[in-house]
């Protein structure tokens, strides 16, 4: 999504997906919260299906996700785009964690999303809610009536009990997020679901994220895009206009578009050149996603225009040969995106702003009319070919540096937990990288992801109080903070900020 600064934020609803076993709830859960949520005429009306929908609780809006399993998750993530706000892991009362219940845990631990655990179906005989709290824990999920961190609440989607208190629930979260959106920006989002309709054609159901949608605007998704003809609502009715948090369904598109791909929008039409911009930059993206797992490196795009191919291929020669003054684990990886003799066009700017790529004009003209790019997007222009390729060289870098504002000095990770204490927690483990040393600032890592950060206080090894222990020793460290609670294998990294 764009950067929203500065364009008149205002509170927004909260996005929540339902996930968990699929014989635990999630389905008869969404209906009663359909049900009795929307008004009853309009309810009785739904006769399509959006993938999405809205409610009202307590004079506040909630957009649920109505997603048949995971899959359509997963594409979502896949693709980059950020669903939901909250979800809410549905664990049934008298089966416990299953397979699927950890399946989509982990879906949403790596989408870095807060979660609530609504215990379902506690009105069964053989309901047994803490043998599914102990279950959660051994998987890392600790509910807070058991110390953690994470709320929970034990509903019957059958009879609706203490629905209302899950839905006041997804509404504290949503307020310790403080969620943001601008009504005055073009409209952004997700695709959730696509048809073909006989009558209408290809309808799209959208789900804004972002700004203002309205019938007329240019919307462009992947190679999808059109102009909006018929704009409804989630219940079907037709409206003019619809805004951030809430889902839509969209006719106008010249073909479909892939369900989890972000879509755009503009008063303007997409040019042919626009819309071959913004597939570069889908690609783009995918390729970062990609190159960061396999290596962490960070990946510089270069558009290169010159006024002979000779003079592009020389460039791109010594692009692909330079080298960088900083550490090897650090040194970026140089793509060319184009490279071609020509004046640099109203084409190259708008790839380059899509995929923040740095533009090299050598000994060429530029538009003038993508003057309002200038400002967005990095260009070098010059004569002298070793000139125009050290000045990259310094952008570069300096793009870099804030990569270089930390240093990671050791890893430990988590064996035994000794004590625990308000603000002090005692711990043991083996050095599996680097070194720990005494009074350095640490991050907490469980699953890939950062739960707490802190300070090392004091050091162990061999049950004598030292200032470092190196890489394949074991150590105990006391570190100065009660919460989260460190739990065995988790990873302790040591890091020191650098000026």
């Amino acid at each position: 999504m764009k950067d929203t600064e500065n364009k008149n934020l205002v509170s927004r609803p909260p996005v929540v997906v339902i996930m968990g076993h699929v014989d635990h709830g999630k389905t008869k859960l969404l209906d009663y919260i359909r049900k009795t949520n929307v008004a009853e005429h309009e309810a009785g009306g739904i006769t399509q299906r959006i993938g999405a929908y809205e409610i009202v609780h307590k004079n506040r809006n909630i957009t649920f996700i109505d997603t048949p399993g995971h899959e359509t998750f997963s594409k979502l993530r896949a693709r980059g785009a950020k669903a939901a706000d909250i979800a809410v892991l549905v664990v049934a009362a008298d089966d416990g964690v299953k397979p699927q219940t950890i399946e989509a845990l982990e879906h949403i631990k790596k989408a870095g999303l807060p979660f609530i655990v609504a215990i379902n179906k506690i009105d069964k005989p053989e309901a047994n809610v803490e043998k599914v709290k102990k279950e959660l824990s051994e998987n890392d999920v600790l509910v807070e009536s058991w110390g953690g961190k994470i709320p929970s609440v034990e509903i019957s989607a059958k009879a609706g009990k203490n629905i209302s208190e899950l839905l006041d629930l997804i509404e504290l979260l949503a307020d310790m997020g403080e969620l943001k959106a601008s009504l005055n920006s073009p409209a952004e989002g997700i695709v959730i679901e696509t048809n073909l309709d006989p009558r209408r054609g290809f309808v799209v159901s959208l789900l804004i994220l972002d700004g203002t949608l309205e019938i007329g605007d240019y919307i462009l998704s992947g190679t999808a895009s059109g102009k909006i003809k018929i704009l409804e609502d989630f219940l079907g009715n037709s409206i003019e206009k619809a805004f951030f948090s809430s889902p839509v369904s969209v006719v106008g598109w010249d073909e479909l578009p892939l369900v989890g791909e972000k879509f755009t929008t503009d008063k303007i039409p997409f040019t042919p050149a626009l819309k071959a911009a913004k597939k570069i930059g889908e690609i783009i993206e995918k390729s970062l996603l990609t190159n960061e797992k396999e290596g962490g490196n960070v990946i510089f795009y270069i558009i290169i225009k010159a006024d002979v191919q000779s003079s592009a291929e020389a460039i791109k020669e010594n692009f692909e040969k330079m080298t960088f003054s900083i550490q090897e684990s650090d040194k970026p990886i140089v793509k060319i995106l184009k490279s071609e003799a020509g004046n640099v066009s109203e084409s190259d700017f708008k790839t380059a702003l899509i995929a923040n790529a740095i533009i090299i004009a050598f000994n060429v003209k530029i538009d003038p009319a993508i003057s309002a790019y200038k400002e967005k997007i990095t260009l070098i222009s010059g004569s002298i070919i070793y000139d125009v390729l050290d000045s990259a060289k310094k952008v570069i870098e300096e793009k870099l540096k804030p990569k270089l504002s930390r240093e990671e000095i050791g890893r430990l990770q988590v064996l035994a937990v000794f004590r625990q204490e308000k603000n002090r927690q005692v711990v043991g483990g083996k050095v599996i990288s680097g070194e720990i040393v005494k009074g350095v600032r640490i991050e907490i890592i469980r699953n890939e992801i950062v739960i707490g950060q802190g300070r090392i206080i004091s050091l162990q090894a061999d049950k004598k109080e030292v200032g470092k222990v190196e890489a394949g020793k074991e150590a105990g460290i006391s570190v100065d903070f009660g919460e989260p609670k460190i739990a065995a294998s988790d990873i302790i990294v040591l890091f020191r900020k650098l000026a």
